[in-house]
């Protein structure tokens, strides 16, 4: 969840023209992270009430690279940009986040029109998986592009990393890890933890990161940028630990007021409608492994007038994204028999 979470920044803000400002890059995580907290809070408590996480929907990917792809908003060489001012690089990308702030508030009226209206109630008779598996495949397909760029700029880094995660997920799930406790009662106790499970990603990341830090650290890998394995080191982004400041809360309009244009709100309504089916399927998998009752149709109309709310919310702060319900607790509920609920 939190690599889902972090990620989705990463891939929208170059195309925000946000270009080597890490620094902006970490605020944009900064108020994801913090908006997901609270949409979470609110889904769990007045939502559908389920222990399903919320964050930043890559439903949204597509219409917002459309809307940021109009001539109006196209980038400029990054040669000018270097001539720049930093007040006026810090605008070039921030006018671009207030027109996908001005399109998600305007488009988020909708989703929580449909929840309130209790149209989604009416519509689960024709939603099954037979709409929402091809809705979600098709929502990872749109990430192609953006992976594919990231990935180019060191393949074998990248490779490595899906290899691992291939062999943890695919190959060793079965395979428990011993650990053990200590009680006053029972003494030391040995127990199982399903490790490969559970964090295949966070553990293929980890081994590639630290194979990369020790290849930097010896000095084996390239100093300059134009040369093949430079982008596999792990310190080309050590400035940010020190531009940052240690404590920074997110407010409501940070980048400025919002605006907003006719086909940009068109252009988020066509995400707002393959989150709001994707999230249908995400709340009966999490009751169903959560051993509740299928959520009733009055529960499901309040789950996606809260993420409607969530996304108002995400656009008031400025997350350059809306919010979803997230899968991956979903499958650790189902790993770990944890679950936690409120009655519907």
């Amino acid at each position: 969840m939190f690599g889902a979470t972090v990620a989705l920044p990463l891939i929208v803000t170059p195309a925000m023209c946000v270009y080597d400002n890490t620094l902006a890059q970490s605020y944009v995580i900064c108020t994801v992270l913090f908006t997901s907290g609270i949409v979470t809070l609110l889904q769990s408590t007045f939502g559908c009430r389920l222990p399903i996480v919320q964050g930043p929907t890559y439903a949204f990917l597509s219409p917002i690279f459309a809307i940021l792809s109009l001539p109006k908003w196209t980038c400029p060489p990054y040669e000018d940009v270097q001539s720049w001012t930093p007040e006026e690089r810090d605008e070039l990308w921030m006018s671009r986040i207030r027109e996908i702030q001005g399109a998600v508030i305007c488009a988020s009226l909708f989703e929580v029109a449909i929840g309130l209206s209790g149209l989604v109630g009416f519509l689960l008779q024709y939603i099954g998986p037979l709409a929402i598996a091809p809705t979600i495949s098709l929502i990872g397909l749109s990430l192609f592009g953006a992976a594919s760029g990231f990935a180019a700029k060191e393949w074998w880094t990248a490779i490595f990393t899906i290899v691992l995660i291939a062999v943890f997920s695919q190959y060793l799930r079965n395979i428990d890890m011993p650990c053990w406790s200590y009680s006053r009662a029972e003494g030391w106790k040995r127990s199982t933890l399903p490790i490969f499970k559970l964090f295949p990603v966070i553990m293929a990341i980890g081994i590639v990161w630290t194979t990369c830090a020790i290849l930097t650290a010896t000095g084996a890998l390239p100093t300059e940028p134009t040369e093949h394995g430079y982008w596999a080191r792990t310190d080309t982004k050590l400035d940010v630990l020190s531009t940052a400041p240690w404590f920074r809360v997110p407010y409501p309009f940070q980048w400025g007021l919002p605006t907003v244009s006719t086909a940009g709100v068109f252009g988020i309504l066509a995400g707002f409608l393959a989150s709001i089916i994707e999230s249908i399927g995400d709340y009966y998998a999490c009751a169903r492994l959560s051993g509740a009752p299928s959520p009733p149709s009055h529960a499901i109309n309040r789950g996606i007038t809260v993420e409607g709310i969530g996304c108002i919310i995400d656009g008031i702060w400025g997350s350059a994204t809306g919010t979803t319900s997230y899968s991956e607790n979903i499958g650790a509920i189902g790993i770990t028999k944890v679950p936690q609920y409120t009655r519907f």
